[in-house]
């Protein structure tokens, strides 16, 4: 499963706790695979009983003790083969546009609230992804930093950079596109409000029957 690889991916860089992972989460690999927290400590424990990494329990200052997780020549054999071989992609379920397919049982009211919640979901996350990208290209981000200097060469140096420099202006990418669709989806349904005398100035918001419940 893709939360396994990673929290493999993750470790691959170096020693880290559960709660560290917890926060890597949240910090940057949940853009591509999100997760709760409840279940990545149930993963790794399923993980060190499959060999992939190990941990010990280290006291922090004088009282507080956190198990450590480190990866196993294992571990690593099964994020190089993972990485090796060709992307995969689920059967699409896409929940917005499926509700917008069936838009027309509902109201303009409605249909105006679909896309401006949508532009709204996209400008927070392209706000978000941008400041990721300023902290990753600017060499702030303490973890890439500690692969960085770990690599071999500076080839791969190079490429440990520019792999996540690309995944992550790829969902910027994508999430400028979905605010510009949702733009013109807004345009489109002032003209189209105009062009048939509905909405607000007509006193109304229900589609025309000529055009309502017309299924896909």
């Amino acid at each position: 499963m893709s939360l396994d690889n990673a929290i493999l991916g993750w470790l691959s860089t170096g020693p880290g706790s559960g709660y560290d992972l917890v926060r890597q989460m949240d910090l940057g690999l949940n853009w591509f695979w999100g997760a709760a927290h409840s279940q990545i400590y149930p993963r790794l424990k399923e993980l060190e009983a499959r060999g992939l990494i190990s941990s010990e329990q280290i006291t922090v200052g004088t009282k507080l003790e956190k198990r450590v997780y480190t990866i196993t020549d294992a571990g690593r054999e099964a994020v190089r083969k993972w990485t090796s071989e060709p992307p995969t992609y689920p059967p699409n379920r896409d929940n917005e546009r499926l509700r917008l397919i069936f838009g027309d049982h509902g109201d303009l009211k409605a249909m105006r609230r679909h896309f401006e919640t949508h532009l709204d979901h996209y400008e927070r996350r392209r706000e978000s992804l941008q400041e990721f990208v300023d902290v990753l290209t600017s060499r702030q981000h303490p973890r890439i930093e500690q692969r960085i200097a770990a690599a071999m060469s500076e080839a791969l140096k190079e490429i440990t950079l520019a792999a996540r420099e690309m995944a992550y202006r790829g969902d910027l990418r994508r999430a400028e596109f979905e605010i510009e669709w949702a733009k013109e989806c807004l345009a489109w349904l002032d003209d189209f409000e105009r062009r048939h005398d509905l909405g607000e100035t007509s006193g109304t918001d229900e589609l025309p029957a000529s055009v309502s419940a017309t299924g896909t």
